[in-house]
């Protein structure tokens, strides 16, 4: 096959197969690493860069130890150890002096591309052992006294499943060089007055210049444009995606029942829920679907909200799925509505997964005919069994547990549905709109009135005997806990770990401080009979703490929990110990959380926590957790396209993504 044959025939979709020397076992640990085309490949960029331009004199490699420096010369001796660690051993020498370099995997295939006599550009950390070693260095041939050599190493990320299958440095380098001299055909994602406007090089420029930089000057640029390439893919989907829902929807109206339904709580709505609630009634009466976010601080009654809103579709004769992701939620969810439907003169079904046959085939067939006309489900409503006679809204409650795919899946039951999600880490507004650009939004800012905010500690480990005996007295008056640690089994195979898991806990609780105590296990390797067995004990007060894995983080609501521990709390993000925090103080009584730290945590972290017991604000912590974490770790960032990009950045970038919102409506219309 021809040069001309083999460019024509690869693209971005290609498989790796197309390349030279990437066999099945390279293709499978390259998959498991995320790259699985020549696209894949081009997008996997250099970590750093090595600059090759300065040679140290092998006499003065030892002024470098534990640097990376380049080094040249001739290899004088090669040996291949056997035994248990069969390795590779070349001393390479200048007129200097002289150093060894060391292979400890891949010898096999090193031992073929080393051999005495070989002039060498070697380039890798100077290590010493009795003497100056190099371990699984670069190395570059020098193939003749006038050969071009790049003076600018791109060094990539290796994944595990590289290291296994013996895929080093060498092997990507010279692989994404072959894709870089043959592909030919590249994807025009910016339209091309765009990249003449911006001053942009083209695309083929910029993955050439950032794998195979002549210097660093242009690294910077380049990454601009690719910077610029990412929000505008993204603003695209978001574009295309609300265009998608300005579809005909059904025209709505609540009639009396949210005068009825407010005459029977025994409280008064808030001014920021009975103005979200006036917002959602203006969208159900409208013309085209809806398709808003609800959301609002841990306990400003976004549930309640949502619900009022449903009553548009109940009032009009159209029937309402409320999505939960966890059995645990549903359940709660479905005994609250319920609570608030059947005065109404209304009924809800349950559908999730381990309910016997014969109740399923009923519930179906109610939604199917229309007899049901309010169903809480779980991943269960996806099913394409699941039909709706005429579904007037869709409520997705904790939506960013739930994949873009399902909740299209959803919007096809019926595309003139309403659609309302719910989020209950809050975002500040600007940043709200930067990341669901689908979306209209509507915010509650503002909690009940009466709510006492919950006294924040962290509890050192010679504390914990005293926060054990506060816990005791406050069960001791009717009171409840929460405890909850970060996973279900503590690691094996490292006896030292600080980590807490469920069953080494409970043996350490109910061997010391509450022997007495009757404590309740709920995580997710529980059935579902196991798991509403669990916490109908806690809600009824047979069990007065209940120890848990995060599956009670959103949800859960039991008035008579007070005080809330969390184990290992520096592993988790300052938004997530909002939400397990949100699980107390959801009445009047005064509420405690404590914060448990393993005694390895570092001062940074430390303040960070301190930081959090002082603030009860959920848009500032979610700023905070966006600050120290990353968009990667607050709930929501991983669904919506952001928690893919290499360069741009939610917190710097949200106004030139709003330019670029701009730009595109310009293209292609509003």
């Amino acid at each position: 096959m021809t040069r001309r044959t083999i460019d024509a025939m690869i693209d971005f979709l290609s498989p790796l197969g197309v390349i030279p020397g990437m066999g099945e076992k390279r293709i499978r640990a390259m998959a498991e690493s995320g790259i699985e085309t020549i696209g894949d490949l081009l997008y996997w960029f250099p970590s750093r860069y090595i600059d090759r331009s300065v040679v140290t004199p092998l006499s003065e490699a030892a002024d470098f130890i534990d640097q990376i420096i380049t080094v040249s010369g001739i290899i004088d001796i090669v040996r291949i150890e056997k035994g248990s660690r069969g390795r590779l051993r070349a001393n390479l020498i200048d007129e200097t002096g002289s150093i060894e370099l060391l292979w400890f995997q891949g010898v096999q295939f090193f031992s073929k591309s080393i051999h005495k006599g070989d002039k060498l550009l070697v380039t890798g950390k100077v290590s010493k052992y009795n003497h100056c070693q190099m371990v699984h260095p670069m190395t570059e041939a020098i193939k003749s006294k006038g050969a071009e050599i790049r003076s600018i190493l791109p060094h990539y990320p290796v994944t595990i499943y590289m290291k296994e299958a013996s895929i080093q440095q060498k092997l990507l380098i010279t692989s994404t060089k072959w894709v870089l001299d043959h592909l030919t055909h590249y994807p025009q994602v910016l339209p091309s007055r765009l990249e003449i406007k911006l001053n942009f090089h083209s695309l083929q420029e910029c993955l050439a210049g950032l794998h195979f930089p002549r210097s660093l000057e242009n690294i910077d640029r380049h990454k601009e444009r690719l910077k610029y390439e990412e929000l505008y893919k993204l603003a695209l989907t978001l574009c295309l995606s609300r265009k998608k829902f300005k579809l005909p929807g059904r025209q709505m109206t609540p009639g009396l029942l949210p005068d009825t339904m407010r005459k029977m709580l025994p409280f008064k709505l808030t001014g920021e829920q009975e103005k979200a609630i006036d917002i959602l009634y203006k969208d159900a009466l409208a013309p085209q679907r809806m398709h808003r976010l609800l959301q609002g601080d841990v306990g400003s009654g976004k549930t309640l909200v949502a619900f009022f809103a449903s009553l548009a579709a109940l009032n009009s004769g159209l029937q309402v799925a409320w999505l939960a992701p966890t059995d645990v939620l549903a359940r709660q969810t479905f005994d609250l509505v319920e609570s608030w439907l059947v005065p109404l003169g209304f009924s809800a079904s349950l559908l999730k997964g381990g309910i016997a046959p014969h109740i399923k085939q009923t519930i179906l067939t109610g939604i199917a005919d229309g007899s049901v006309k309010f169903v809480v489900g779980t991943h269960a409503l996806f099913q394409p069994s699941v039909k709706f006679s005429s579904i007037g809204m869709i409520i997705i409650d904790e939506q960013h547990k739930f994949g873009a795919q399902q909740r299209l899946s959803m919007q096809e039951k019926d595309i003139a549905s309403d659609f309302l999600l719910m989020s209950a880490t809050p975002i500040p507004q600007t940043l709200a709109r930067t990341l669901y650009g689908d979306l209209d939004i509507v915010t509650i800012d503002k909690s009940p009135q009466g709510r006492i905010p919950v006294s924040t500690f962290i509890v050192p480990e010679y504390k914990r005997g005293s926060m054990e005996q506060f816990i005791l007295d406050h069960m001791s008056i009717g009171e409840q806990a929460f405890y909850v640690v970060p996973r279900i089994e503590q690691d094996d195979s490292d006896t030292d770990s600080p980590v807490k898991g469920i069953e080494a806990t409970l043996k350490t609780l109910t061997s010391g401080a509450f022997s007495s105590t009757a404590i309740g296990s709920l995580h997710g390797q529980l059935d579902n009979t196991q798991k509403e067995e669990v916490m109908q004990k806690f809600v009824n007060g047979s069990t007065s703490l209940l120890l848990a894995t995060t599956v009670v983080e959103v949800g859960v609501n039991i008035p008579d929990a007070t005080i809330m521990v969390i184990e290992n709390a520096e592993r988790f993000g300052l938004a997530q110990l909002h939400q397990l925090r949100g699980r107390v103080g959801r009445n009047s009584q005064k509420s405690f959380c404590f914060l448990l730290t393993s005694e390895n945590v570092d001062p940074e972290t430390l303040k960070k926590l301190s930081e959090f017991c002082k603030t009860h604000d959920g848009f500032k912590i979610a700023e905070m957790d966006l600050s120290n974490r990353g968009p990667g770790e607050i709930n929501g960032f991983r669904q919506s396209g952001w928690y893919n990009l290499q360069f741009a950045d939610i917190l710097k970038d949200a106004a030139l993504f709003k330019e670029i919102k701009k730009e595109i409506d310009c293209i292609i219309g509003s």
